[in-house]
């Protein structure tokens, strides 16, 4: 567990070090840190699930038993309910594992920070690599607009192969 606590310190601490406010004011955090992941798209299966051994003691299990046409076509989103303001430097982190599947014991998933509607633009982008231990992973980048709240989530691509992920809590919060 005491490793698990490092790596996220290691992640925020930028953050929570940070002496300034960004553009967007308040508290740094732009998500209600939780589980609860809108999972979507056809042939999948998830349910929320106990874990001791991920930060909040649990996880939303996500089963793939097939690879769709497209990897967009299963994802699990989360909602951002504070604006995003151009410039403001963003984080995308959050706990993940691979329970089945993939290459090697590892896989990629397309991670993005984006508009919550039609076209999706993405606003960061990037991928992150998870295997079989919980993992707290990241991916960061500058808004190059402004998003008012209620525009913006963040959201995986998980459709890449038949897998078995477990997620755990997201984290959206901004960095100086």
């Amino acid at each position: 567990m005491k490793h698990i606590l490092l790596a996220f310190a290691a992640i925020i601490a930028p953050v929570a070090a940070a002496p300034a406010l960004s553009q967007s004011g308040g508290d740094k955090m732009l998500n209600e840190p939780s589980i609860n992941w809108s999972v979507y798209g056809p042939g999948q299966t998830h349910k929320a699930r106990k874990d001791p051994a991920v930060q909040g003691g649990g996880a939303m299990r996500v089963t793939i038993p097939a690879r769709p046409a497209n990897i967009w076509d299963i994802g699990a989103s989360t909602t951002i309910t504070k604006p995003i303001r151009k410039g403001d430097k963003l984080i995308f982190a959050f706990w993940a594992r691979l329970v089945s599947g993939g290459t090697d014991g590892k896989s990629l998933l397309a991670a993005n920070i984006q508009q919550n509607s039609a076209p999706y633009t993405a606003i960061v982008s990037g991928q992150v690599e998870i295997g079989g231990e919980w993992k707290l992973v990241h991916v960061r980048g500058i808004a190059n607009a402004d998003y008012p709240a209620g525009t913006a989530n963040a959201a995986l691509s998980l459709g890449a192969a038949a897998h078995t992920f477990d997620l755990g809590p997201a984290f959206i919060m901004l960095a100086d």
